[in-house]
């Protein structure tokens, strides 16, 4: 094994990536630090240098709705590097007003789901090594909301984005849920077929809980206004306490392919990370297997193992 050990984590300059990014930097990682602004991940590397002077630390840029970008920085990362130890799928983005991108596809399925599936596939050559690597894919406790589903009927919530709970005055949370399902339904196929080949790379999910982070950024004005006082009184975690779940399932030996680790407290909104029950319809095989054949139908790319 070499002894550069290098991780990619995807939103790396704010909230739970930011933290997660801090932490690797602390066991010695090289991180690339995929974001979309130069000018915030190069912010995020200063205040992680400012913690560990000696971190290495890298910024190539990423846009999870973009599909050339997408391409370019695999091709950036592999000119740069020859392995990878550590895949953190970590950005997202929660209760957007209803978007479609350019895809033509939900903002949030497209950018949790597809963009983080299009990134594994480009990335999965640098990941296959004679060592144990891993893919952890940050979900969502929105995975487990009743009623939550692959709407395949309608992926795109056309006419109804609006229904279905809200959270803190955000829309389109069912649709947050469907993308945050898919990361669990993906990693739970991805390491079903990476046993058939014998890969050494384990594939799980995590998720923070209920963190204060800035997936808060499209709620409205006076409810972000009042975060600092509404937290007090909520179980609510930092987003350096909610970064355990993501460091847990990169870095705890005892973590096995398909773990889904998140806060072990009441709820798990808080607490100490571990091993989670895992959303029901993570255990529905069909639905692993056309939500994976409707992904590469999206984004026209196999992903080859």
């Amino acid at each position: 094994m070499t002894d550069q050990k290098i991780a990619i984590v995807t939103g790396a300059n704010t909230g739970l990536g930011f933290e997660t990014s801090l932490g690797l930097a602390k066991e010695g990682y090289t991180v690339i630090m995929a974001c979309r602004s130069a000018t915030k991940a190069n912010e995020a590397i200063a205040a992680i240098k400012h913690s560990v002077p000696d971190a290495t630390l890298d910024f190539i840029a990423l846009d999870l709705v973009d599909r050339d970008i997408i391409h370019q920085f695999a091709k950036t990362f592999s000119d740069r590097y020859d392995h990878l130890n550590l895949l953190i799928n970590n950005a997202g983005v929660m209760g957007p007003p209803y978007t479609l991108t350019k895809n033509k596809l939900e903002l949030q399925f497209d950018a949790n789901h597809l963009g983080h599936f299009l990134l594994t596939a480009l990335l999965i050559k640098q990941l296959d090594q004679e060592y144990e690597t891993r893919i952890v894919n940050i979900s969502s406790l929105a995975a487990k909301f009743d009623g939550v589903n692959i709407f395949f009927d309608n992926l795109n919530f056309e006419g109804n984005y609006e229904d279905g709970p809200e959270f803190m005055g955000l829309p389109g949370m069912m649709a947050y849920g469907q993308s945050k399902l898919a990361n669990v339904l993906f990693t739970m196929e991805l390491k079903d077929r990476l046993a058939a080949t014998g890969k050494k790379i384990t594939a799980v999910s995590a998720h923070p809980g209920a963190s204060n982070t800035d997936l808060s950024r499209n709620m409205p004005f006076l409810i972000r206004f009042l975060a600092p006082v509404l937290v007090k009184f909520m179980n609510v975690s930092t987003p350096s306490e909610g970064a355990e779940s993501s460091l847990y399932a990169a870095l705890n030996s005892a973590v096995k392919p398909g773990d889904f680790i998140g806060p072990m407290g009441k709820q798990e909104r808080t607490g100490p990370p571990g091993q989670c029950e895992l959303p029901p319809h993570a255990h529905d095989k069909d639905l692993c297997l056309r939500l994976w054949a409707l992904s590469e139908e999206l984004l026209g790319t196999e992903l080859k193992l």
